[in-house]
């Protein structure tokens, strides 16, 4: 599945960029968060924000304007002590940019002590940086040891056994070389997947990141991150619930990422799965866009997507035959409410009236409606049904679907005589021979559909 923005995330991006451009006029230093839920697309909107930035042109030298380091905490959690890591991120974006920092004397000298940086931090790190860039440590050890001040040799021998000694030696020295960088060009360090990291590992990240850049200036980073799941850690490490106020030295706001509103792009995203559908069979006039978006509704990206997986891997497994856009919106429909929402009946009353078609798609009054209720409970409104009332009051009135076919009525049509009709709970009648009749094989192949996913979970 591509990777789309379907949730009209660009909005939210400029504004991350005008953010950052702002800081980097005033030439301070900041770290905050892009505060989201598990899935709601963090890690693409900083994709999205990262090719925004890196195009940016500095106006005085009309060079790039940022200096962008990548750190993506989950892929490198193997190293036990974090600053391997950040420093292999950085060697590498300053060895993929040439342009950003030209060949000269700084040059060498920055990357000499980052080199020497990663080999005094662990000998493993200096073997699979070097696998990963191809970059020798010893020559930069050895740009290092010729910079050292009078009498430094000495002092380290003094106290090289202490390991806190050799650790803050080496966040000063990275620290340095950001600053030099940080000089020409605004440092953005961009963190992300720290939520999938183990509690510890993640605040040593943010710890590390403080140390490196707290009272510098021109660096700008930005950590994505689910706030409310690590403060939980926070409490649960430390056995206090001061989190909020703990967070505030690494972290100085943030800024909260929705599940944004899904855009037409969405059949785009998902165009493999609506190409086992062929509109043509039973033709209708609305958009099927419209459809699709708000059945998908405050859904976060990554849930999406583990949803049109599953009704694409059960619709594949079953039907070899193409099917209508109604079919479509059924199959999506009773995927999303039973595995999002938990339903298992798919029924709400036992009685339809004229005024509770949104009853369909709330299985227990107590629930919270799924977002999609409202606008499939005014779209069946909209149906010109023939009522015909029974004339008892302790009987429901009959509803005749109407001659004229709209994906509406074709999705209320194939729902009822797919979960209640059978056992008599709704009243809905059609005219026999008519435009609805071939939806009547559809709910029985939907039946198959719904069985399974039961099934799987």
């Amino acid at each position: 599945m591509d990777k789309l923005d379907i949730l009209n995330r660009d909005e939210f991006v400029e504004q991350l960029v005008r953010l950052v451009e702002n800081i980097s006029e005033n030439k301070t230093s900041t770290c905050f968060a892009i505060n989201g839920a598990w899935g709601s697309g963090k890690s693409f909107v900083l994709d999205m924000f990262e090719e925004k930035l890196s195009v940016i042109q500095s106006e005085e030298t009309f060079n790039e304007k940022y200096f962008i380091v990548r750190y993506n905490c989950w892929k490198y959690d193997y190293y036990e002590e974090p600053l391997i890591a950040i420093v292999s991120s950085i060697l590498v974006e300053i060895e993929k940019k040439t342009k950003i920092i030209p060949d000269s004397e700084q040059k060498s000298k920055v990357i000499g002590m980052l080199k020497a940086t990663s080999d005094a931090l662990l000998t493993v790190g200096n073997a699979m940086v070097k696998t990963k860039t191809g970059i020798d440590f010893k020559k930069g050890l050895e740009t290092l040891l010729k910079g050292r001040k009078a009498g430094g040799e000495e002092y380290e021998k003094k106290y090289g056994h202490d390991k806190y000694f050799q650790l803050n030696k080496v966040i000063d020295t990275l620290s340095e070389s950001l600053q030099k960088i940080a000089k020409e060009y605004t440092v953005v360090i961009i963190v992300d997947e720290l939520d999938r990291c183990v509690p510890e590992y993640a605040i040593k990240v943010l710890e590390r990141l403080h140390h490196l850049t707290e009272e510098k200036s021109n660096i700008v980073t930005i950590v994505a991150v689910d706030k409310e799941k690590l403060k939980e850690s926070i409490n649960h490490i430390f056995g206090f619930k001061y989190a909020e106020e703990y967070l505030k030295k690494f972290i100085n706001f943030d800024i909260t990422l929705n599940n944004g509103e899904v855009s037409e792009k969405i059949t785009e995203k998902y165009a493999e799965y609506i190409g086992l559908f062929n509109e043509q069979i039973i033709p209708f006039d609305e958009p099927i866009e419209e459809y699709v978006q708000i059945i998908f509704k405050d859904i976060d990206p990554r849930t999406q997507e583990q949803l049109m997986r599953r009704a694409m891997l059960i619709h594949k497994l079953l039907f070899t035959d193409e099917k209508d856009y109604s079919f479509m919106c059924v199959e999506l429909l009773a995927t999303i409410l039973y595995y999002k929402y938990g339903y298992r009946a798919f029924i709400g009353t036992n009685t339809l009236t004229i005024n509770s078609f949104d009853s369909i798609f709330t299985p227990f009054s107590n629930s919270m409606k799924p977002p999609l209720v409202e606008f499939f409970g005014k779209k069946f409104k909209e149906i010109k049904f023939d009522v015909r009332h029974s004339g008892y009051a302790n009987e429901p009135s009959d509803y005749v679907f109407p001659e004229t076919l709209t994906l509406s009525s074709a999705i209320l049509f194939t729902w009822c005589w797919l979960h209640g009709h059978r056992n008599g709970m709704i009243n809905m009648k059609y005219i026999k021979g008519g435009v609805y009749e071939p939806l009547i094989n559809n709910s029985n192949e939907l039946k198959k559909f719904v069985e399974t996913l039961r099934m799987i979970k």
